[in-house]
């Protein structure tokens, strides 16, 4: 019976596909992935797709349209239906890691630093902070409609901000043209519950719990329960909000953090995944060069609603392993080939006459306060 050997491509994308899946579990984004509209991240698998190959995601309206009355002609006069699309362009990233020699990991007492395993294991769990930091970002970079608290955030600010999710209308900051667009759609909960994200970061948590009433509020609206155990961070619900917070950025970003809305994954080392604050005197971004902690920052918090995110999978991620000097040497590299950005979604039969759907990020809602 033949075997698989253990230098081929499928034995080792296997071996390192089971370490990205064993690093997984400790994604911020984990409980909001999915391969349909109602997901928050929409994943699309395409194996065949590498470098500069395209992933188009397609997605259906509902219909709009006014009936017709008695004895008047219905022939001719069907609504047309509407479609709309976005596409994704993948690109390849390669993770590297240094493996040292036997020799010095023998000289500090640790074998293991020198195998595959531990590299494998560390490389994972490096492409799991990249990926959990690309939606950090890409959510505070891609807020086009934005809601600007000033500097306070209480209960009533909360439903205040649910009043302007729900109308489509009431934000501080939109894009060009569009002055109501359609209410954000809401994710559905593992027991079926449609709710939005509110994702913040630990300064808006604390003004938030600070305010008069909030505390016992969302203490006895706690959500918690079986069905919903895989969302962490909880500070609990409001209206049809879901409060959670998120980490809070560590890193370096040394280049753009997104190209015409792609995240560059090769621009930002993360450390800690999280949410970055806003330097608005020096005009950057946590990590960006010339950040300074005591200026005046600003956070914002996401609302996140079905369709948020499109991520693109390529070809399988791949585990290369290389030596040099005689085998003195080595590297260990992960390569992914992905692309991840916002949904603008294309009309391409026509947008609704009112609250509009296309050419604006979808699901995205920047919540700015200053602290």
């Amino acid at each position: 019976m033949a075997k698989v050997a253990l230098n081929s491509d499928l034995k080792r994308r296997a071996w390192v596909s089971e370490g990205l899946l064993q690093k997984s579990a400790t994604s911020f984004w984990a409980p909001y992935k999915g391969r349909t509209l109602d997901s928050i991240v929409m994943v699309q698998n395409d194996i065949s797709a590498s470098k500069g190959h395209t992933v188009v995601f397609d997605f259906d309206g509902n219909l709009s349209g006014k009936p017709v009355k008695g004895n008047t002609t219905a022939k001719g006069r069907g609504e047309q239906k509407k479609k709309f699309s976005d596409k994704l362009v993948v690109s390849d990233y390669r993770y590297v890691v240094d493996n040292g020699t036997k020799f010095d990991a023998v000289d500090i007492g640790d074998l293991s630093i020198a195998e595959h395993m531990d590299s494998r294991s560390k490389l994972a769990d490096l492409w799991v902070r990249s990926e959990d930091q690309a939606y950090f970002d890409l959510g505070q970079q891609g807020a086009e409609f934005t809601i600007d608290l000033g500097s306070t955030f209480t209960l009533d600010s909360l439903l205040d901000v649910e009043k302007v999710i729900k109308t489509g209308t009431g934000f501080s900051t939109s894009p060009a043209g569009i002055s109501r667009r359609m209410p954000i759609k809401p994710f559905k909960l593992a027991n079926g519950k449609p709710m939005w994200i509110m994702v913040v970061d630990t300064a808006m948590k604390n003004k938030l719990l600070k305010s008069t009433g909030a505390q016992n509020v969302l203490a006895t609206a706690d959500l918690r329960g079986n069905e919903n155990r895989l969302i962490t961070g909880v500070i609990g619900t409001v209206g049809n909000f879901i409060v959670v917070e998120a980490g809070t950025f560590f890193g370096e970003t040394d280049a753009s953090i997104t190209t015409n809305e792609y995240y560059n994954y090769d621009s930002t080392g993360v450390e800690i995944a999280g949410l970055r604050q806003y330097d608005t005197i020096n005009g950057v971004w946590t990590g960006e060069a010339g950040f300074d902690i005591a200026s005046t920052l600003k956070s914002r918090g996401l609302i996140l609603g079905a369709g948020a995110f499109q991520k693109a999978n390529g070809k399988m991620p791949d585990y290369k392993y290389e030596e040099t000097d005689f085998g003195k040497f080595s590297e260990s590299c992960l390569e992914v080939w992905c692309a991840a950005k916002p949904t603008k979604l294309f009309a391409e039969m026509g947008d609704y006459a009112d609250g509009k759907a296309a050419g604006y990020n979808y699901g995205i809602v920047g919540v700015d306060l200053t602290i």
